[in-house]
């Protein structure tokens, strides 16, 4: 199976590059060791001030143990200093890929 994590929040204005090389620059670390993950792509509305990452995983129980991880939540309150509002999370079964 695969996953697809999704989170979305809403940014204070003129953060979403700043937010953006952030995650370029702590990422890759913070899911180095874990074999499920598969890539993430970082997307953003700059019309709206939103930014939705879209994680995949091979194991959704991969992504909730990152999650719970002292190392994810440090990593992000670092974000959250730019966060309007509290971030959505939704994982999701990928069913189909074109």
């Amino acid at each position: 199976m695969l996953y697809a994590v999704l989170t979305t929040v809403k940014v204070e204005p003129g953060s979403i590059d700043e937010l953006a090389a952030l995650f370029d620059k702590t990422n890759r670390d913070l899911v180095a060791g874990h074999d499920d993950w598969l890539g993430a792509s970082f997307t953003a509305n700059r019309e709206t001030n939103e930014v939705t990452v879209i994680a995949k995983w091979r194991n959704a129980d991969s992504y909730q143990q990152l999650r719970n991880s002292d190392e994810f939540k440090t990593t992000m309150a670092r974000f959250a200093e730019r966060f309007a509002g509290p971030p959505t999370v939704s994982i999701n079964e990928v069913l189909l890929e074109m």
